[in-house]
């Protein structure tokens, strides 16, 4: 079972196609958060400033295919590429422990588990094989990380 949740960078771009899902087991969670500004929006924030993000969407518009944070585990769905479009994704985390985010398209699959202690992002090329793109990410540590995602197509 999930649910959809809106993506967490702001930007009015990233509203085209991409959808975020939550797992049931992590929602439960996140409900019981105050309305206030919690540790992992802050996190996630501090991932998001590592990419550049949302500075990337006014200097990149055409080449940048999705962009944001994560919840964890969770998914953002892009069926708006298509098979053999060639990408650059770059990830970012921040906080203690570390995150594992995985690319898949079609038959085509890469994961990087990335060290959240380091400040530094991360960045893969990767070629769709299928008509969708998913950007997963997944973490033993979920309450002390942030995420944020870039993918870019590549010229």
């Amino acid at each position: 079972m999930t649910g959809v949740t809106s993506a967490c960078s702001g930007s009015s771009a990233e509203s085209k196609a991409p959808q975020q899902r939550k797992t049931a087991s992590s929602s439960a969670s996140s409900a019981a958060q105050p309305a206030s500004r919690s540790g992992r929006e802050e996190l996630d924030e501090e991932a998001r400033r590592l990419l550049g993000i949302p500075d990337r969407w006014e200097a990149d518009e055409k080449g940048l295919v999705s962009s944001g944070s994560l919840a964890l585990p969770g998914e953002n769905l892009d069926e708006t590429v298509e098979p053999g479009t060639a990408l650059r994704v770059e990830v970012a985390c921040a906080g203690e422990g570390t995150v594992t985010f995985t690319v898949v398209s079609g038959t085509a699959k890469t994961a990087q588990r990335v060290d959240c202690t380091q400040p530094m992002t991360n960045g893969f090329d990767f070629t769709t094989a299928g008509s969708s793109l998913a950007i997963q990410a997944d973490s033993p540590d979920e309450q002390e990380v942030g995420t944020a995602y870039v993918v870019s197509r590549t010229t």
